[in-house]
């Protein structure tokens, strides 16, 4: 895995790799503005054409003014704009401006269009007010350019921990960032302005934590290995767990059979559906390898599921559940059995929300999987409200209850009980359909069936999902994608994992 930080634990680890590893300040800045600069002559060559270097007073300007002066030394056409009051400078940016000057790199009072690179190094991941006045116009004036456009640590405008727009923001191609990615650069709307993003090493890294790690995690697919669920040659279908899907409602059979077939890709040994009596055939004819309970429509005992709780490993409860009577009980009764790992998706969400304060008075290892409608009504947060810190809903969901918060989103947020939370960065647009949600929540149900803990199989879960979606859209083009085009990609996604 990635380590993932905001704006103040990114400032935690310079100061202490400053102060107690005793790197110079100077030092960090020089190593920063040479990655910056190295990346600009890997991609572009000496005669590209004139390039802007953009400095604010702040350290990120110093960087600027450092990258422009090896740029200059290396034969590049380069000018420097300050647009601000030198006697605002911090003491390292002043240094670097000098210096710049005593090497007679070109300065302009003004910006023009004729560059065909521009550099945004103007304001830092520290930025925590909005971009206004002469700064905003010239942002907004750059972003109308064809140039190619490239940010210093951060894209000035985008706020380093939600991602957020800060008034308005510069619009870079590349951003080349220092030490580690940082929360806002991949939560959108930040990582539209973000582009392609380099993580540089400067000196600051894992030793800099001094064992306060960050908060914030994502994967890639070289982590992947290390996660799955160890198979071995000497098994069979009961070393691999069971897992029980109560799912589908009276012709809604399409939910339960994208969760079984998930929880078997996912490496499950044995999957039973319990589901209304209406769904038996289908479901006998498109998953042969489910066992299959069903219950009468109307019924009220429901004294079958007992049997099928106490027989699973883990449990999904949900997906084309319906919000009937029946619903409500199965959900009921899958809640208060607290030594099963279980997920709640869907509709059993939707039942969830109109008194979460069961939750609190019921007890197990618990995750929930709500897109951004669900997790409004069961925290009374409107749409938009969540969406502008999607972190702190989903943290605060997860401390409150006690469970792993999977809350999806174009970046699926998982937060755990305590405190760490991954960012995950597979999926696309074509995932954006129906049933999408179903194979998802059975997929994560089949890691649990196996052995591993909520806040293993929720981040594993959610990036093979996006994996096997980006496979699909390659495959078939993102406009034309089904959730089964997904589900039949996720046995490839984890090969290519593993």
């Amino acid at each position: 895995m990635r380590y993932l930080v905001n704006s103040r634990e990114m400032k935690r680890y310079d100061n202490n790799t400053m102060e107690y590893f005793g790197v110079p300040s100077a030092a960090l800045m020089e190593r920063a503005a040479l990655a910056v600069a190295e990346e600009i002559k890997k991609r572009f060559p000496a005669d590209c054409g004139k390039i802007l270097v953009l400095c604010g007073m702040g350290n990120n300007g110093g960087d600027g003014f450092a990258a422009a002066r090896m740029l200059h030394l290396a034969g590049y056409n380069v000018e420097i704009l300050f647009p601000m009051q030198e006697k605002k400078m911090t003491e390292e940016a002043k240094r670097q401006y000098e210096t710049a000057k005593k090497y007679q790199t070109p300065e302009v009072l003004e910006f023009s269009s004729e560059y065909s690179v521009i550099v945004d190094a103007l304001f830092g991941i520290g930025l925590s007010r909005a971009v206004e006045g002469e700064s905003a116009r010239l942002i907004e004036e750059i972003n109308k350019t064809e140039a190619f456009k490239i940010a210093v640590d951060i894209a000035s405008g985008i706020s380093a921990d939600t991602g957020q727009i800060l008034g308005t923001a510069f619009r870079a191609d590349l951003t080349v960032t220092f030490g580690f990615a940082k929360t806002g650069q991949l939560l959108y709307p930040g990582a539209e302005y973000t582009g392609e993003l380099v993580v540089a090493d400067i000196g600051i890294d894992k030793n800099s934590f001094l064992e306060e790690k960050p908060s914030g995690r994502y994967l890639k697919k070289d982590c992947v290995k290390n996660l799955l669920p160890v198979r071995k040659s000497y098994s069979n279908k009961g070393t691999y767990g069971k897992a029980l899907v109560i799912a589908g409602s009276a012709r809604m059979a399409g939910a339960a059979w994208f969760a079984a077939k998930a929880a078997y890709y996912a490496g499950c040994g044995l999957v039973r559906i319990y589901t209304v009596k209406d769904n038996r055939n289908i479901l006998l004819t498109k998953l042969p390898e489910a066992v299959l309970t069903t219950y009468e429509e109307g019924e009220t005992d429901f004294s079958s599921l007992d049997e099928c709780l106490n027989w699973a490993d883990a449990v999904l409860a949900g997906p084309g559940l319906s919000e009937g009577a029946a619903a409500h009980t199965l959900v009921s009764k899958t809640l208060l059995c607290a030594d099963k790992k279980t997920v709640f998706d869907a509709d059993a969400l939707n039942i969830l929300a109109k008194d979460m304060s069961v939750l609190k008075r019921t007890k197990g290892e618990r995750v929930f999987t709500p897109h951004l409608g669900e997790m409004s009504r069961m925290s009374g947060k409107s749409i938009k409200e969540i969406q502008s810190d999607i972190l702190s809903a989903a943290g605060k969901f997860a401390e409150e209850y006690r469970a792993v918060c999977v809350l999806k989103d174009a970046r699926t947020v998982t937060y755990l009980p305590d405190g760490k939370f991954f960012l995950n960065l597979t999926g696309n647009h074509g995932m954006a359909t129906g049933g999408s949600g179903d194979v998802l929540a059975g997929f994560l149900t089949g890691f649990l069936a196996q052995g591993l803990t909520p806040g293993q199989a929720a981040p594993l879960a959610v990036f093979l999902h996006g994996l096997a979606g980006d496979l699909a859209a390659k495959e078939k083009g993102a406009y034309g994608m089904l959730a089964s085009d997904v589900l039949e990609m996720l046995p490839k996604a984890m090969e290519m994992g593993a």
